[in-house]
């Protein structure tokens, strides 16, 4: 793996991310790290896992970017619920 095809992964996975927080209303903890994790296991969630990629035309680094976007979006909800929904965007605990 080249450090091009590593930067294009991670941007990916942070597109993936951040557009899977506004999706679901949630915030992953540690910002963009964790907007990039969302990201990248939500694509191998639905892709590798799952087998589900809905427009495989449209990737970038190998990566399905709807696929990508979905699965962040289930990542951040599914953790959001785990964690009790103490990660809402823009909440703060007193």
């Amino acid at each position: 793996m080249s450090l091009t095809h590593l930067l294009v992964l991670l941007l990916v996975g942070a597109i993936a991310g951040l557009i899977g927080e506004r999706l679901v209303a949630r915030g992953m903890p540690g910002g963009l790290i964790g907007a990039i994790v969302a990201g990248l296991v939500g694509a191998w969630l639905m892709v590798d896992v799952l087998h589900i990629v809905l427009a495989p035309e449209l990737s970038l680094a190998g990566i399905p970017v709807l696929s990508a976007i979905l699965g962040a979006a289930i990542v951040v909800l599914l953790f959001s619920l785990v964690a009790g929904g103490s990660f809402a965007r823009g909440s703060r605990r007193f």
